[in-house]
């Protein structure tokens, strides 16, 4: 049960056959053998399959591991192409107005739990019991709202979402595919409170 504690979001196939496949395994992890999961679980990010373009994850070519960019507007664009440095990429990130705790995680792993008190119930919040639950978890949860994913390497961070005080918990677990290379868990730690540093430990969903 404490794998389902977490809100996760996976960048959408390249093909509708992909997305059928996706959708197929979140059926299969979402059985009634799991009676109750805590938080949403969103394993594909809807309206972003249409018309992308799909490469692998960058390694080893010489070319930075991640980007970021702020709009006009405030939004934070990061880009990933390597899942290495995150200390860097929390630094720059604090350079865009975003304070943030990054982690990247090898496959079949993710972070012990609890790391840190959530602002809502995105990160070890009641149960919910069925779709209606938790698709109301996600609709009144700033975590969710915060950070989406945009495309097969890109997130956008939008800080309106974000507090004073407030830490950004973000989990990229490499997916040891090159057109679906990350899952990304994201979620908001109260202000004043302590982000533990990640203990990875199996995951076998």
């Amino acid at each position: 049960m404490d794998e389902l504690k977490s809100m996760w979001q996976a960048i959408p196939p390249a093909s509708p056959e992909q997305l059928a496949g996706a959708r197929q395994r979140l059926l299969r992890q979402t059985r009634p053998r799991r009676r109750a999961v805590t938080g949403p679980r969103l394993l594909v990010a809807a309206g972003v399959a249409g018309g992308l373009v799909i490469t692998p994850l960058i390694s080893g070519t010489g070319t930075s591991a991640y980007a970021v960019a702020k709009s006009p507007d405030g939004t934070v664009t990061v880009t990933i192409n390597e899942l290495r440095d995150p200390s860097g990429l929390e630094a720059r990130l604090a350079e865009a107005g975003v304070t943030a705790d990054v982690t990247f995680l090898a496959p079949n792993t993710r972070c012990a739990d609890p790391r840190f008190v959530s602002v809502d119930g995105a990160y070890g919040g009641a149960p919910a019991t069925d779709a209606n639950d938790m698709r109301s978890l996600m609709e009144g949860s700033r975590s969710f709202k915060a950070t989406q994913v945009m495309s097969v390497r890109t997130i956008q961070i939008s800080p309106q979402y974000i507090r004073r005080g407030e830490t950004l918990v973000v989990e990229f677990r490499d997916n040891r595919n090159p057109y679906v290379p990350w899952r990304l868990g994201a979620w908001l730690a109260q202000a004043g409170t302590t982000v533990k540093p990640c203990t990875p430990i199996e995951d076998t969903q």
